[in-house]
């Protein structure tokens, strides 16, 4: 009988142990939370721009003749080799079908002679005919020679001016004004139309006296931004390029020519955009609530919430400057972090927590 109960007793004690452990209860604890604000630049003075062309060509026309017809508009985009515009061509027409009628004998007369001297050159091998012939016929078939390379260039040159009958764009770009119109006689290197190159483009912007002072004062350098009339957040770097020297002396502005690194993506030639001078110096470092700032063995750090997995972690800060319930604090912290303002003593690395509210901060 005690057998049996030593064995039961034995066997429990070898079921309780082959029993897994029961794992921990992940507990989350709610915190209030805040976050890291994004710095604001500071803009000393705004004013409107234009986007204009920083290279623009004026086409002319290369030949004599009316303005047959126009065949793009103002603010019209065309690419390289486009047709813009026509002239009258029946001379060059005429110029062409009488070089071709040229080309056409001197061919014939290059032809006969060549065939008459091939015909000699055989009978002379036979021992019919003299050398002073031969010479001849040789000296025969390289002036026709000559003469059908001139017509084959004359030929060649009337085709170009037919041609430039055509006006054509030499690159991409977009029509920005006429200077002639249909029915007007041009001669060779009157102006025909200008045209934008895309690839160039910088920013106008008239400035008062004022503003001109605050771009050029001198100590603290300002940064230029350019930023879009519809979204205020595409915005880019730019600096001076070049200022016109003369002041208008009725409106007393002076403009001023920027060079954008990056154009905004809804900005295109003609837009118009915002031109802010702002200080350069450096964005202050977070400010952050002073509940939320721990010490351990001498250091401080905040507790950082991952925002994919609500999990903190400690990261280390310094602080610079306390102001009543806030603290400056430079660390591994950026615009967007959300960080713990109360209860910060409660947790531990990697913990679940549970966001309740914002602090306010």
């Amino acid at each position: 009988m005690r057998r049996l109960a030593f064995g039961l007793v034995l066997l429990c004690v070898l079921l309780a142990a082959c029993r897994e452990p029961t794992p921990a209860v992940q507990v989350e604890r709610p915190v209030m939370f805040d976050e890291i604000a994004t710095a604001q630049r500071p803009v000393t003075a705004r004013f409107t721009g234009t986007v204009q062309p920083r290279h623009q060509l004026l086409v002319a026309s290369r030949q004599n003749g009316h303005l047959l017809s126009r065949q793009v508009e103002v603010g019209q985009q065309v690419r390289s080799g486009q047709l813009l515009a026509r002239l009258e061509n029946a001379d060059q027409h005429g110029e062409v079908d009488s070089r071709r009628g040229e080309f056409a004998r001197a061919e014939v007369l290059w032809r006969n002679a060549r065939d008459e001297l091939a015909r000699y050159q055989g009978l002379h091998q036979q021992g019919v005919g003299s050398v002073a012939v031969l010479e001849q016929l040789a000296s025969e078939v390289k002036v026709r020679a000559a003469t059908l390379s001139q017509a084959r260039i004359a030929l060649q040159l009337a085709e170009e001016h037919l041609q430039q009958t055509q006006v054509t764009a030499d690159f991409e770009g977009v029509v920005t004004a006429w200077h002639a119109e249909v029915g007007q006689v041009l001669t060779i290197g009157s102006p025909v139309l200008s045209l934008a190159r895309l690839d160039s483009l910088e920013v106008w912007v008239d400035l008062p006296v004022q503003g001109l002072g605050e771009l050029l004062a001198q100590g603290e350098p300002r940064r230029i931004w350019v930023t879009s009339m519809g979204d205020g957040a595409a915005r880019s770097l730019a600096h001076v390029r070049q200022i016109d020297p003369q002041l208008d002396v009725g409106t007393r502005v002076q403009r001023v020519r920027l060079a954008v690194e990056r154009l905004p993506a809804d900005v295109h030639l003609g837009s118009l955009v915002n031109v802010e001078l702002s200080r350069s110096h450096a964005a202050p470092e977070p400010l952050v609530p002073v509940a939320a700032v721990w010490a351990q063995a001498g250091q401080h750090y905040v507790w950082k919430i991952d925002k994919q997995s609500s999990q903190v972690q400690a990261v280390e800060v310094e602080v610079l400057k306390r102001s009543g319930a806030h603290a400056r604090v430079r660390g591994a912290l950026q615009a967007g972090d959300r960080i713990v303002s109360a209860g910060v003593t409660r947790l531990r690395e990697g913990q679940q927590v549970r966001l309740e509210g914002q602090g306010g901060s």
